[in-house]
């Protein structure tokens, strides 16, 4: 299978002819991995079942590209489209089993179209796969003798039965209660990654955010900030919330309910209290640390290939100890901390001062000190430092680029740092205050020196 089962280029669609046309989708690019579990969220009427009916090859694409499984599905006819349903797995909001079937005649019957041997075969195939999701003493029960989360889990055998390269699944958890819900959402993760199956999963359910690899986002037809979308409904009804209280109508509005109503009341705010709780929680997880931390490490490196610099570096400000530090790698790739006053050295001034320090010559530099500045015995000819500034104009963190050749740094490439710099300073600034909050909380989490400084020759280190 293909490194990228589902590649989308440009893709747009619209329903509907002359006067009636309207367009559901803009432009639309994005690829999936194999193996990869892709959530697609967003505000309801955003085109998210749109475009998973296409690529599920339920319709034909209509423009840009659209390749699933290899196959080319803009303008493709009914026989492409078959061939690649073929290998696709479908989960719905609504489990779609048959009320006069078993679960297991449920499941057999997506076998049914396979050149399986026998029914005894096909019956066994689904058993396995009922026993997968844990129903493997209910296969013989019909829908009604379920519960929904059962009735779900046969849906995800049924999908899964076939071996599907990739599985759509369009609301999955729609209605189930939170625990019934994100036990089907892992189950289908476990199941489909022990295959090595790509899972996209339409969702508005923010409390199985987490589990994803990756969440693309729709928002009117384009695709647009995770953040935006995750969060825009539980913010409006937040600032409806506070804006009661702000106005005093809370008071009245909970004096004049009735137990049940103000229960319903109470469990609605627990709710969206709730919500917003996971969504800080995913925020200051090690996940989002470990994304940040690859952020700027990839943005370092990015500022060391176009201006050319042996070493980038990234130090954070550390105002109760007077410092500015980042732990570096040392030489063979060994990695310690440095800490430097902010009363010394050129990056002590800038962090200081706020002031921009480009050294074409560190031997007739003043502010240079070599046991400071000159680190890992390495040699240092020119030194750029530029200061990063948060979103009250506060300095927090200096960049220093540095170079071993006798090249200085000229003004037009500060100029291109310091734009580079300011484009990415609030995830810079978000890095920041996580390492200040970890520090103080004494995890002990330290920022790495993000292009660490590349010697001549590095020999082996001594046994």
């Amino acid at each position: 299978m293909s490194a990228f089962p589902i590649v989308i280029e440009h893709l747009n669609h619209a329903f509907g002819e002359g006067e009636l046309r309207r367009q559901v989708l803009f432009d639309v690019c994005a690829e999936i991995r194999s193996g990869e579990m892709v959530i697609l969220t967003g505000p309801s009427g955003s085109g998210k079942t749109t475009l998973l009916t296409l690529m599920g090859a339920l319709r034909s694409a209509q423009e840009g590209s659209l390749r699933v499984l290899g196959r080319e599905l803009r303008g493709a006819g009914e026989d492409t489209l078959a061939q690649v349903r073929k290998r696709i797995g479908y989960i719905f909001q609504a489990h779609n089993l048959l009320e006069a079937l078993t679960a297991r005649q449920n499941v057999q019957m997506s076998l049914q179209l396979e050149a399986v041997a026998s029914a005894e075969e096909l019956g066994r195939r689904a058993g396995e796969a009922l026993a997968a999701v844990g129903l493997g003493d209910r296969t013989e029960a019909h829908p009604s003798q379920l519960s929904g989360g059962q009735r779900q889990r046969v849906a995800v055998a049924r999908a899964l039965a076939r071996q599907p390269e990739i599985v759509l699944a369009d609301e999955p958890t729609a209605s189930l209660d939170r625990k019934t819900g994100r036990g089907v959402v892992e189950l289908l993760e476990r199941l489909a990654r022990k295959d090595g199956v790509t899972v996209v999963l339409v969702t508005h359910d923010s409390r199985i955010l987490d589990i994803a690899d990756r969440i693309l986002s729709l928002e009117d037809g384009r695709l647009s900030s995770l953040m935006n979308s995750v969060t825009s409904d539980a913010r409006q009804r937040l600032r409806l919330l506070v804006q009661d209280i702000r106005r005093g109508d809370l008071v009245e509005r909970v004096a004049g309910l009735d137990a049940a109503s103000f229960g319903e009341l109470l469990e609605q705010v627990t709710g969206e209290t709730r919500h917003l709780l996971e969504l800080v929680d995913l925020v200051q997880g090690d996940a989002f640390e470990s994304m940040l931390d690859q952020v700027v490490q990839a943005f370092t490196r990015k500022v060391a290939e176009i201006i050319e610099a042996d070493r980038v570096s990234v130090f954070l400000l550390d105002e109760s100890s007077g410092e500015v530090w980042t732990s570096a790698a040392c030489e063979h790739g060994r990695a310690r901390e440095l800490r430097i006053p902010l009363h010394r050295g050129v990056l002590g001034h800038v962090a200081r001062t706020g002031e921009a320090t480009n050294v074409p010559d560190v031997a007739r530099e003043p502010r240079f000190e070599p046991s400071i500045d000159a680190r890992d015995g390495h040699d240092v000819r020119s030194l750029l430092a530029i200061p990063l500034a948060d979103s009250k104009q506060q300095v927090f963190a200096v960049l220093e680029l540095a170079r071993a050749s006798a090249r200085p740094f000229e003004a037009a490439e500060q100029e291109r740092v310091t734009e580079l710099t300011r484009s990415l300073s609030l995830i810079l600034e978000s890095w920041w205050r996580m390492s200040c909050t970890c520090r103080a909380a004494g995890v002990g989490r330290t920022p790495v020196c993000c292009h660490p400084w590349r010697p001549p020759t590095a020999a082996p280190p001594a046994d």
